[in-house]
């Protein structure tokens, strides 16, 4: 079980992170271009007086060190950009796969393709659209808060979220209503940062980086709903082969 387990989640992995990646090319990376295309140097900030976007209260924002190594636009970047996506697709394919199979051994998920549908939205919610809604994607040249206060609060909305709508779906009577205080609580409060969104001296830019962002918004939602939907799906199937479950009926009410 074990090694089936792994080579699942391997494989599934794999396919998860080319499908991403080509779907991340056609309409992700155009976006996150044409924002790059917008950034300015710190001293170009400096010299026109406009800071805010870099330093409010002692928050730093989003800063570039011009040295950092980075991957040339391209073949490269493709490359970096695949690998990365294949080994997220990896480590969620393997907690997929043990959370279903979890389920299913217990009688409370049937195999089937609407069953992996429903796991990978579910999915979806907690790990995209709940931190989303505190923390929206970011675009290059965005004002946020700190990295690390960003980062906690994002584990925290995705624990959460998880805890929450495990309870409503698992738990029976009242203990149902235990979930929902734990969907809000992360939303109490959201390391924000204080000011504009975009320091950009030019109006003209903030403007045309505005709507970058929410266009990057769309996409990034569009690609991530994909990405999960197709997850549930191949780990169903995955588990689906190994058990010998005859495929058919949606027995889960």
């Amino acid at each position: 079980m074990f090694r089936f387990l792994v080579l699942s989640a391997c494989l599934v992995g794999v396919v998860l992170g080319l499908t991403m990646t080509a779907i991340q090319s056609a309409g992700v990376t155009p976006i996150l271009l044409a924002a790059e295309q917008y950034e300015v140097s710190d001293d170009a900030h400096a010299s026109s007086g406009s800071q805010d976007g870099h330093e409010h209260g002692g928050q730093a924002s989003h800063h570039h060190d011009e040295e950092a190594w980075a991957p040339d636009d391209g073949a490269e970047r493709l490359f970096y950009t695949a690998v990365s996506n294949i080994l997220a697709g990896i480590g969620f394919s393997a907690i997929l796969l043990v959370l279903v199979n979890q389920l299913h051994e217990r009688g409370r998920l049937s195999l089937t393709v609407g069953r992996g549908l429903l796991v990978g939205g579910l999915c979806y919610l907690v790990i995209f659209v709940a931190p989303s809604l505190g923390l929206p994607p970011e675009i290059p040249g965005t004002s946020a808060a700190a990295l690390e206060s960003r980062q906690l609060w994002w584990l925290a909305a995705v624990f959460m979220a998880a805890a929450g709508l495990g309870i409503l779906i698992l738990a029976r009577g009242w203990k149902r209503g235990l979930g929902l205080p734990l969907l809000v609580m992360p939303y109490i409060w959201v390391p924000t940062n204080e000011g504009p969104l975009f320091a950009h001296p030019d109006p003209q830019s903030v403007a045309e980086l505005t709507v970058l962002h929410h266009e990057f918004i769309w996409a990034s939602g569009l690609t991530n709903l994909a990405f999960w939907l197709l997850a549930g799906v191949l780990c169903v199937i995955a588990l689906k082969r190994l058990t010998g479950t005859m495929g058919g009926h949606d027995d889960l009410q």
